[in-house]
């Protein structure tokens, strides 16, 4: 990546468990497409519901050549997860499937 991963979290206390999970995440896209230029991921627990419990949304907003790929950017996107694990996995797998698709396409235009 020529920029640095950043990571933003919102509504709940960052977690240096949570940010080493996720830069293993960006690294495995980073094996996927080496041509990466950046990746904002932002883990957001926007409301805290005591019979409900915790739920958490995922952006990402990766940077490619010729592209912005965005998980997670409207409401049809955005599912709520009570697992901040499984929805940052979630996002990085829906990330690793567009990212693939751009891979393909760009292989095409060759």
């Amino acid at each position: 990546m020529n920029r640095p991963l950043q990571i933003t979290y919102r509504g709940m206390e960052s977690s240096e468990a949570m940010s080493e999970h996720i830069r293993d995440q960006a690294e495995k896209l980073e094996q996927l497409f080496d041509r990466i230029v950046g990746c904002h991921v932002v883990v957001e627990q926007p409301h805290k519901h005591q019979r409900q419990g915790n739920h958490f949304h995922v952006r990402l907003d990766l940077h490619v050549p010729g592209k912005d790929i965005v998980v997670g950017k409207d409401h049809a996107e955005r599912r709520s997860h009570e697992d901040p694990y499984q929805a940052v996995n979630e996002a990085f797998d829906a990330a690793r499937m567009q990212l693939q698709h751009h891979a393909d396409a760009q292989r095409e235009h060759r």
